[in-house]
């Protein structure tokens, strides 16, 4: 028994747990992607064990949020750094990354 200072949660259902399935299904997404964005943090999921659970007002509040949000695409993405590449048969050519000034910005659904 809850005591009264305690306020009661409503208990989960299974109407409101949803699995990775369902939730690709919801979003008209292919599972592999709900999965990546969910391991990215971009939908707000729950990982038990090897098992990934997702709420589905949790999933339902971060779509309207989405819709809210301006989209990042349109932006224009500075150049990058161009290096000569090395010379060498073992040699190995990387890209400079170069830091985007908004990845400090928690990432969000869908953008």
């Amino acid at each position: 028994m809850a005591s009264p200072a305690t306020p009661e949660r409503p208990r989960l259902t299974r109407e409101d747990v949803l699995d990775a399935h369902e939730v690709a299904e919801l979003l008209h997404m292919p599972l592999s992607t709900v999965l990546e964005l969910a391991r990215r943090a971009v939908i707000p999921g729950h990982k038990l064990g090897r098992r990934w659970i997702f709420l589905h007002d949790e999933i339902e509040a971060g779509v309207r949020q989405a819709s809210r949000q301006p989209q990042a695409r349109d932006t224009p993405q500075p150049p990058a750094a161009q290096h000569p590449r090395p010379r060498g048969k073992r040699a190995k050519w990387y890209p400079e990354v170069v830091p985007d000034p908004d990845s400090a910005r928690q990432p969000t659904l869908f953008g």
